[in-house]
């Protein structure tokens, strides 16, 4: 038998050792494992419960823009009169001095009762610098309330900006107090509120927007007439079945299944009697524990042929011939051709 072999089979003969001496204390960790793993799977795949939740859900939206064109009031080589222009960054102040801005508001729900929407804008000239404020001069320009306004419905409020008297009326003041420190503007500001019950919930909703108007002599800019869309957020909460990870999913089951298994086959082998060690077998372990502590003390040494085969006396165990040997002041050898271990004492041999 090879060395590898033989370690196998202490490694075999021990297991079953450990096993037979420790049981009970074995079984019952087993059990508890199956109990552990049953209870688990069970939680996981057959009643996992419920967990209250808390998610953010868009309920309903608001949606302003400001839409504008300008009317040519004279023919010229490019434009006719009549003519109208239509949402441009740029207009010309000779042929179309007035800005016809509409407010367009509406918004959308799953359902809403009882709602109005009120819009106004006002135009507000300043010269503002880095965050002062040195002069402000506001107009209201329009106002409108709708009633029972459905979602989707869109609510317009219709004015007009004359740009060229707003460049004289810029020029006046700056006239008039005789300095400009900061920059001078001209803003269309315009709040869309959103009042009533709308997908469940009594609302009232305040939509800012802007519109920038900069005159430039024969020409005017007209900034930020983009539309904007704002969802409205709401928290709900809600019971949802309870989600496990795959500890609990995966290793719950398959610590069953290793608990009730690993179990079921202990009582087995101990009922069959394939776990207890014949004496033959528990003798082999204790030599072998033997051979191994004293390893480095046993040479391999081959017998003379005048001693090989002969022995004076025969001790019970490895370790029995150890100590014997010890007491005698003499070593121990291991014969590779018979495989048995000598103390030579004098002229015996054990």
């Amino acid at each position: 038998m090879n060395e590898g072999t033989r370690d196998t089979d202490d490694s075999r003969l021990r297991v079953r050792a450990v096993l037979h001496a420790q049981f009970t204390l074995l079984l019952a960790v087993l059990i508890v494992c199956a109990g552990i793993g049953g209870a688990a799977a069970y939680t996981a795949h057959v009643d996992p419960g419920t967990e209250t939740v808390e998610r953010t859900v868009t309920s309903w939206s608001v949606a302003s823009e400001h839409v504008h064109s300008a009317d040519v009031v004279r023919d010229s080589p490019v434009f006719d009169q009549g003519d109208t222009l239509t949402d441009r960054n740029t207009y010309f102040a000779t042929v179309a001095p007035v800005l016809d801005v509409s407010l367009e508001a509406s918004y959308q729900a799953p359902t809403a009762e009882n709602v109005t929407v009120e819009t106004a804008s006002v135009l507000v000239l300043r010269n503002a610098a880095e965050g002062t404020v040195y002069w402000e001069d506001r107009e209201t320009l329009a106002s409108r309330t709708a009633t029972d306004v459905e979602p989707g419905e869109t609510v317009r409020t219709n004015f007009t900006v004359n740009v060229s008297a707003l460049g004289q009326r810029i020029d006046r003041i700056q006239s008039d107090l005789g300095s400009a420190p900061g920059e001078t503007e001209a803003l269309v500001v315009s709040r869309v509120t959103v009042d009533g019950e709308v997908a469940g919930e009594s609302v009232e909703h305040v939509q800012p927007l802007e519109l920038a108007i900069t005159p430039g002599g024969d020409t005017y800019a007209v900034e930020g007439a983009g539309g904007q869309s704002e969802p409205i957020n709401r928290t709900v909460t809600e019971q949802v079945e309870r989600s496990y990870g795959p500890v609990r999913s995966v290793g719950g089951p398959l610590l069953f299944l290793v608990g009730v298994a690993g179990s079921g086959a202990l009582v087995y082998a101990r009922r069959e009697r394939r776990l207890e060690l014949t004496p033959a077998e528990r003798a082999w372990l204790d030599y072998r524990d033997d051979r191994s502590e004293y390893a480095e003390w046993i040479p391999r040494v081959e017998l003379p042929a005048d001693l090989a085969g002969s022995s004076d006396g025969r001790a019970e165990s490895l370790a029995d011939l150890v100590d014997f040997a010890i007491d005698n002041d003499v070593g121990v050898v291991e014969d590779p051709t018979t495989g048995r271990y000598h103390a030579l004492v004098g002229d015996r041999l054990y």
